[in-house]
Order: structure tokens, then sequence, then C-alpha cells
């Protein structure tokens, strides 16, 4: 049987991120109906296995003028492959992707990883005078690609009421934790001797990992077997230099990653291994108010205890499972959490297999013989 060739194409994730490799590509790969082809930058982390194929591309600088001809070399990409869908993960491919449809007539998907105008806006990774110029810039796209999107792909329920541009055709696609057939989800293994804090993921001071370290400095005051592991990427060089100051005379804290991307299942090592998981990512002006992170997802799939900031959205998805403590960064007791974290029973209630991929995958499968029949 002749299998459906599909394209995943990133400009600003590694060819084995999560989302369009464990998730993606995996799920298409099952089914054996789908020649799967990823488009991001280079990782050394994995092989492709049978059905995928990895087009890795050199990673950039944000500001670089290699970024601004990558979409180009992606297009001269497409050409090549020639494939029959196309999801972009990204809105610097809208525009070329279209054009290809319109040439070639594949099948176009957008997968809304962002609000990608919002973040520009309301984030300090751009030059103030740039941020509202680039902001209309990529809703401008996104207004243009319009008429050749097959169907968009949400990677948050807030998107539906943030995103003007949205058509009917639009499903809901949850970054919830997929397990690879090695890992075992709920699986804890903890270090009895130590209380073994953890922060995952991007590293920024927007995430909160300044937060994170300031508090595990706190409580291991009042109590030395507090650790914490920092397993993850800082892109901005600003806070990689703070970072590596911050922590370079204190022993009990521990970097895995900083200036490399890390594979996914060392952080996924670490979440089992960990005692407590920190999720502090700053408001930043209601840009992260109602969004559901990766790894809420990844935290209580694995029944990983939470230290969380007060988001009443988080609260109310980690309420459903007992799973976290609340914590403000700027007015905490240290002793008072401490004995909160010695003596709470968490993961006392609700179904864990919720934060798991398989019910997204079944939709996300279910879009692809719509969009290809």
């Amino acid at each position: 049987m002749k299998k459906t060739k599909v394209v995943v194409a990133s400009l600003l994730k590694p060819i084995d991120d999560t989302r369009m490799y464990e998730k993606f590509g995996l799920s298409m790969a099952e089914t054996n109906k789908y020649d799967i082809n990823i488009i991001g930058f280079d990782s050394k982390n994995v092989r492709s296995p049978e059905g995928i194929t990895f087009h890795p591309v050199e990673p950039f600088g944000r500001m670089s003028f290699a970024r601004l001809i990558q979409p180009w070399r992606t297009f001269r990409k497409y050409i090549k492959l020639k494939p029959e869908v196309i999801i972009a993960n990204t809105h610097e491919l809208l525009i070329l992707t279209s054009l290809y449809k319109i040439l070639f007539g594949s099948k176009f998907i957008y997968d809304i990883r962002e609000n990608y105008a919002k973040n520009i806006k309301e984030t300090n990774v751009f030059p103030i005078l740039l941020r509202p110029i680039l902001a209309a810039w990529v809703r401008l796209k996104e207004w243009l690609s319009k008429p050749f999107i097959n169907h968009y792909i949400l990677s948050e329920r807030v998107y539906e009421s943030q995103l003007p541009f949205l058509s009917n055709r639009r499903t809901i696609i949850e970054n919830k934790y997929a397990p690879q057939p090695e890992e075992s989800t709920a699986y804890r293994d903890p270090d009895p001797t130590h209380i073994d804090l953890l922060y995952t993921g991007t590293i920024s001071d927007s995430n909160g990992i300044f937060d994170a370290i300031d508090i595990t400095k706190s409580l291991h005051l009042c109590d030395p077997k507090v650790r914490l592991r920092i397993v993850g990427y800082c892109a901005l060089k600003r806070d990689l230099v703070r970072l590596q100051k911050e922590i370079e005379t204190h022993d009990f804290i521990e970097l895995n990653g900083g200036d490399h991307l890390v594979p996914h299942s060392e952080i996924v090592e670490a979440i089992q291994k960990a005692d407590f998981g920190f999720v502090l990512k700053k408001p930043n002006n209601g840009t992260n108010d109602e969004k559901i992170l990766t790894r809420l997802f990844e935290y209580t799939a694995n029944e990983l205890p939470i230290l969380l900031l007060n988001n009443p959205t988080w609260v109310e998805f980690c309420a459903h499972f007992n799973a976290a403590i609340e914590v403000d960064p700027q007015d905490f007791d240290a002793k008072t959490l401490l004995q909160r974290m010695k003596n709470t029973e968490f993961y006392t209630q609700g179904d864990t297999s919720s934060s798991l991929w398989d019910g997204e995958k079944a939709r996300f499968l279910d879009i692809l013989e719509k969009v290809t029949s």
C-alpha cells in the first residue's frame, strides 16, 4: 500500500521535539499509513525509527540573517520531498507553505503552539521598538494564509478565544504526556536520603528558574537534604550567564543542559526520581493565565507533587488530583512550606491517566484521515 507522504516542519524546534516526533511522528508511524518527514534544527539525541526520516537544519540566532532565509530552504525541501500533507509548527512557514499548496496542491495543517503575536508583544525576546511591527506581521501572515489551511490544530483550549483568524476547521490537541515504550507512567523512584526538587523545560527568568533557585536555597537552609536538579535548555544568553553565576557556589544545585538540548528521556528520568517539581512560570500580562503547561501533564501523569504558582487555571487543574502546594515566590515561609511538603499526602484523588496522550492521539489521527480522504 502506498503511504501518504507527510512533512512536519518547524524552524524553532529540534527534530526530536516531543510534539513533532514523540506525539505526531510516532502516532503516525504506528498506523503504517504515512511516510513521515520531520524538519527541525539538528539534534544528536535520537535516531529516527523506521517510517520516520529526520531532515535537520542548522540552528540560527533569533535576530540573524539565517533565520530570514531558512523558510526558503524549507520550501526547497518541500519541493524535493513532494509531501501530500504539510503540518507547519510555526508562523514563519505560513506564507511559503501556502505558496507550495497553490503550486503543488498539498494539504496544509497549521499546528498552533503559541499565540505568537501576543508573545512577541508581551515578552522581552525582541527589541521593544520591533515588537509591535513583528507582532503585526505575524498576525497578517496568519490572516493571509487562512484560505489555504485545511485544518487548525490548537495546543491550548484558550486559543479558541484568543485567535481571531481561526476557521471552524479546528481541533484542540493538547500537549499531554506520551510515554515511550521504555517509560512507566506513575513510576516513582526518589532517593529517600534527600528531598529532590526539579525544574524542567525551557530555562528562563520568565519560566521561573530564578524563583525556583531562591526557594530551594531557603528550603536548604532549613534542611540540608533539599537539593535541586535543573534539566533543560536556556536559549537566552543573559539568563544562562545569570544561571551559571547563581549556582556556581552551591553544590546542592545540579544543572543538566543549559547551553545544550537535553533528551526527553533524561527529563522523564529526572521527573521519576524527584520528590517535587516546580511550576512557576510568570503571568506576563496574562499570556500564561489560561494555558495548561506541558510540564503539568508530565508531572501529573508521573504523579510528581508540584510546587505551584498561584495561577487559578493551574490550581484548578492540579486540584483534580490533589497534586500541588501553592507557593508565592515573593512571600513564603520556608519552614512552613517544608512542613507542608513533608506532611501532605498527594494524588489521593482523580485519574492521572487523563494527562496521557492516548486520547489526543485518536483525535490527531482522525484529522489526518479526514484531510487526506
